[in-house]
């Protein structure tokens, strides 16, 4: 197996950990042909159906626009529905359509198996100590 050489800053190596995932996430779920970015979305609505598209935004950390591409294309593929809120009619609920409710189980299974491969060789406390860093790493930059 080559050895690849990998820059040891912590900018470059959160960044390449980060997208290499993204990357494989991505692939593993070519044959769903929904995308990592897209998972993001469907996941947070499978832990809770029916949330505004500003909630999906906070939640994955993307910009309006982003969030606004990333549903219209899950609403494409008849994955999500745009639902009026009842109780304020400026605001659009996002839920899931049976076929996106569907999905779950695979996609998880994907995303599981890639996960498991991500973290391979890292034992219970590693993982405890690497979720609690990157935990704190996101909140500096969100507190600001």
């Amino acid at each position: 197996m080559k050895k690849v050489k990998v820059d040891n800053s912590l900018p470059s190596l959160i960044g390449q950990a980060s997208r290499l995932l993204t990357n494989q996430i991505t692939k593993s779920l070519v044959e769903h042909q929904v995308t990592a970015e897209q998972w993001a979305i469907l996941d947070s609505l499978w832990g809770q159906d029916g949330q505004t598209q500003q909630q999906l935004a906070n939640l994955t950390h993307k910009n309006k626009a982003s969030i606004t591409h990333l549903i219209d294309n899950l609403e494409k593929r008849n994955l999500v529905q745009r639902v009026t809120h009842e109780q304020d009619r400026r605001n659009k609920m996002v839920c899931l359509t049976p076929d996106g409710i569907a999905l779950q189980k695979p996609v998880t299974k994907a995303v599981k198996q890639t996960i498991k491969q991500f973290t391979k060789g890292l034992d219970k406390k590693e993982m405890k100590g690497c979720k609690k860093t990157l935990k704190k790493l996101v909140e500096n930059l969100v507190e600001g």
